[in-house]
């Protein structure tokens, strides 16, 4: 497994996602082959398309409620 190494969020800046009005993703690692990581902030309402990974994803809400329809 490829060592992930850590950023500082400090100064890291927060990207608009184009695709996604009123979304947000910060870099928390430099990537790696098997997946990244990283804090995604949405506003209220906000659909993500289905879509894949080639790894699993891991979601942590900090503040309010996600739904999904994967299985």
């Amino acid at each position: 497994m490829t060592e992930q190494n850590f950023v500082d969020t400090n100064i890291g800046q927060w990207q608009e996602i184009e695709q996604l009005p009123g979304t947000k993703i910060l870099s928390l690692a430099e990537p790696v082959p098997q997946g990244s990581i990283h804090k995604l902030q949405m506003a209220a309402g906000t659909v993500i398309p289905v879509h894949f990974h080639p790894c699993d994803e891991y979601v942590y809400v900090l503040h309010g409620t996600i739904e999904t329809g994967g299985a």
